[in-house]
C-alpha cells in the first residue's frame, strides 16, 4: 500500500532536498570554485535573493521574463527571485561602486530562480558560480574571462568538455544593414541556433538583402573549428568594416587563449548565438559528454550597465553547479568522507577532551559517543558508524583496519 502525505509534508515541483554525500559534493565543488576565482583575485559579492521586478527584468531576454518568479509586497510593487545574477551585479556597479577603480572583478555562488519546466540537472531553483569582468572592453579581457572557464572546470576534475566560442558582434555585423523585422531576425538565429542548414537557406531566401550579405549569412554554420576558420571568415563573410573589426578580435582572441594554454580546450563556432539579449561581443557555453545542456556559458555584454548608470564594457560566465555535480558523476568522482575517523566516549576526562580537540585540529573527524556503554558496546557503534578507532574515557583505545 502507497503511504500518502498531505501538501504540508510534501514539495513544490521544480525543488529538492539536499543531504548526506548530495549536500557534501555540492559544498565540495562550491568551496573548490571559490578558491580558483580568488585565485584570480575575484572577489565574492552577495546580491539579495529578490528585488523589484523591472530591476531584474531590464534587459533580460522574452523567455527569461516569462520564467521570473513574481509577487508583490504589502505596498502593491511587484518583487522578483533572482533569475539571473548578473544583472543584479550590474545594478550594484551601476548604483554604488560607479566610482571604484577599473576593471572591477567579481563572483558569486548563488541560487537562482525560474519557473520553467525541470530538465535533467536543471530545477526551478539551482545554484550558479560564475564571474563578472567589468570595466575592461580588450580582447585580452575576453581571453581572461574563456581561461578562467576552462581552468575552473578543469580544477573540479572534469576532463571531457569542450568550450565553444561565438561571436554576436560578427554575426550583428552582418545583421545590421539588413532592413529586416525583428521576426526575420529571429528566424534566421533559430536557424543558426539550431544548426540548420536548410532551415537558414530557406528563411535566407526569402528575405530582401545583397547576395553577398546572404552567402556570408548562409557559410556561418560551416566556420567551426580553429583559428584556421577566421581566414576563411575573412574572405567570404568580412563584407563590412564592423565585420572585419570582429574577425580582427577574434584573432587577438584566439592568439591570448594560445598563450594561456587553454586554445586546445576550446572550438570558435561562428554561426554561434546565445539567448540572453544583451550581449554584445563574444559568447561561449561548455559541453561535457554524456550531459545534454551546457554545463557553463557566458560572453560580453557592454551595453548593460548603462541601464543602471554609466555605461561600462564587462564579460563573464555563469557555471551550472548542479549540472557540473551531473558530469563528475558520470565521471566516477570520489565521495566525500562523512564517516567519523574516530569514536571518542564523552566522560570526565580533561585529557581526553584535549586529545579529541588536537585531531580535529589536524583536520581528522571525531565523533563523540554520548550514551552509557560497555566497551564492547563503544566498539560497536563505531564500527557502525565507519570509524576506524575509538578512545574510551579511561584512557584506552582500539584500532582496526
Amino acid at each position: 500500500m502507497l503511504k500518502t502525505f498531505s501538501v504540508e509534508r510534501q514539495l513544490p515541483h521544480g525543488v529538492a532536498d539536499l543531504y548526506f554525500q548530495e549536500a557534501a559534493r555540492k559544498t565540495r565543488l562550491e568551496t573548490r570554485l571559490r578558491e580558483i576565482f580568488a585565485q584570480w583575485n575575484y572577489t565574492q559579492v552577495i546580491p539579495p535573493t529578490f528585488e523589484y521586478y523591472e530591476t531584474l527584468a531590464a534587459e533580460a531576454s522574452p523567455q527569461v521574463r516569462q520564467e521570473i518568479y513574481r509577487f508583490p509586497d504589502r505596498d502593491g510593487r511587484m518583487l522578483a527571485l533572482r533569475a539571473d545574477p548578473t544583472i543584479p551585479i550590474a545594478r550594484l556597479v551601476g548604483t554604488k561602486l560607479y566610482d571604484q577603480p577599473l576593471p572591477l572583478r567579481f563572483f558569486y555562488v548563488a541560487n537562482v530562480f525560474r519557473h520553467e519546466e525541470p530538465k535533467a540537472s536543471l530545477r526551478r531553483e539551482f545554484t550558479q558560480a560564475g564571474v563578472e569582468l567589468i570595466g575592461c572592453g580588450t580582447a585580452q579581457a575576453d581571453a581572461e574571462i574563456i581561461a578562467l572557464a576552462v581552468t575552473a572546470l578543469r580544477a573540479l576534475g572534469l576532463n571531457d568538455f569542450r568550450l565553444r566560442i561565438g561571436a554576436m558582434d560578427f554575426i550583428n555585423a552582418l545583421l545590421s544593414p539588413l532592413a529586416l523585422t525583428e521576426t526575420q531576425r529571429e528566424q534566421i538565429k533559430s536557424a543558426l541556433e539550431r544548426k540548420n542548414q536548410g532551415a537558414l537557406d530557406d528563411a535566407l531566401r526569402q528575405m530582401p538583402m545583397p547576395p553577398t550579405l546572404r552567402r556570408a549569412l548562409a557559410t556561418l554554420p560551416a566556420l567551426t573549428g580553429g583559428a584556421e576558420i577566421l581566414e576563411r571568415a575573412a574572405a567570404e563573410c568580412a563584407v563590412n568594416p564592423a565585420a572585419q573589426d570582429a574577425i580582427a578580435r577574434l584573432r587577438a582572441l584566439w592568439q591570448t587563449l594560445d598563450a594561456l594554454d587553454v586554445a586546445a580546450a576550446t572550438t570558435l563556432d561562428l554561426g554561434m548565438v546565445r539567448g540572453m539579449a544583451y550581449y554584445t561581443g563574444i559568447v561561449f557555453e561548455a559541453f561535457a559528454r554524456g550531459i545534454g545542456f551546457a554545463l557553463l556559458s557566458g560572453g560580453r555584454y557592454d551595453h548593460l550597465l548603462a541601464h543602471f548608470g554609466g555605461a561600462q564594457p564587462a564579460c563573464g560566465f555563469a557555471i551550472g553547479v548542479e549540472r557540473a555535480l551531473a558530469a563528475l558523476k558520470l565521471q566516477n568522482s570520489s565521495d566525500v568522507q562523512l564517516t567519523p575517523d574516530i569514536v571518542a566516549e564523552l566522560g570526565a576526562a580533561r585529557a581526553l577532551a584535549e586529545r579529541v580537540a588536537e585531531a580535529r585540529a589536524q583536520g581528522q573527524r571525531v565523533e563523540w559517543y554520548l550514551q552509557s556503554g560497555s566497551r564492547a558496546e563503544i566498539s560497536a557503534y563505531a564500527r557502525q558508524r565507519g570509524a576506524r578507532r575509538v578512545w574510551f574515557a579511561d584512557g584506552g583505545a582500539e584500532e582496526w583496519q
